[in-house]
């Protein structure tokens, strides 16, 4: 099936300056993600039928059984991804700087298999997928670079499931904070702020644990000087301890 076409406005000579002015947003956005390596030709081809536009909190970027419309590459904020089965929802895990949402899209699939809801502003660049489909059919490099994006996802859905399997809860509570800072990481004083405001809640939903145990474990690394907090936010005191204390654990 054919997806359906989209129509965007037409650009008078304020809109193209809009447009143009967008192009900074949308490289930086860009090269932030698993695309960032295109050669110049597809770069400028993607970058060309994309639009930059900012997240607000709660906006619904993906719903899911409703028509896939685009292809979203993350340049800021956070993005809490979920599928809800018999009634039940399951937390798929949460989008950060160079993620994509709805990349399932990419594969063919008419309807969205997943929601997506920001949860923390940002901004992102959306790609139609019925433009996208186009450039696809004509460019071998995108088609390789989005499928190592696919490859990619798929591999970390199948290291976080056997992390549920195989690991502790500290275990996995260690390798979501590395990831943490890897995704949302800031420079501070005492050392590497996780700019998202990731509740105890929300760390248990993702880790597979209660909000009681990873206050209790948080605690615990606080006491060892591995981890801080400031204004709520977790702050990584030492992130060579903490990679080998999840190494043994």
């Amino acid at each position: 099936m054919e997806r359906p076409k989209e129509r965007g406005p037409t650009l008078g000579l304020e809109g193209v300056r809009g447009e143009a002015s967008q192009d900074p947003e949308k490289e930086r956005i860009l090269s932030r993600s698993p695309l960032a390596r295109l050669t110049p030709i597809s770069r400028q081809a993607l970058l060309g039928i994309g639009r930059f536009e900012r997240l607000a909190r709660r906006q619904t970027l993906v719903q899911q059984g409703a028509p896939a419309r685009h292809l979203v590459v993350l340049g800021a904020g956070r993005v809490k991804v979920e599928r809800v089965a018999d009634g039940r929802v399951f937390p798929l895990g949460h989008r950060g700087p160079g993620d994509l949402v709805g990349e399932s899209a990419v594969a063919g699939a008419e309807l969205a298999s997943e929601s997506a809801t920001v949860l923390d502003e940002g901004d992102a660049l959306f790609v139609p997928l019925s433009g996208l489909d186009r450039l696809l059919a004509a460019d071998p490099t995108l088609r390789a670079a989005l499928a190592a994006a696919l490859v990619a996802r798929q591999l970390e859905t199948e290291a976080r499931l056997g992390s549920l399997l195989l690991c502790t809860v500290e275990a996995r509570l260690l390798e979501f904070l590395r990831a943490a800072a890897r995704r949302w990481g800031q420079p501070h004083a005492a050392g590497e702020l996780v700019s998202a405001p990731f509740t105890h809640a929300d760390i248990a939903l993702l880790i597979g644990s209660t909000r009681e145990t990873v206050t209790l474990l948080l605690g615990k690394l606080k006491r060892a000087g591995l981890i801080s907090f400031d204004r709520r936010r977790i702050v990584i005191r030492d992130g060579e301890h903490l990679a080998a204390r999840a190494a043994s654990t």
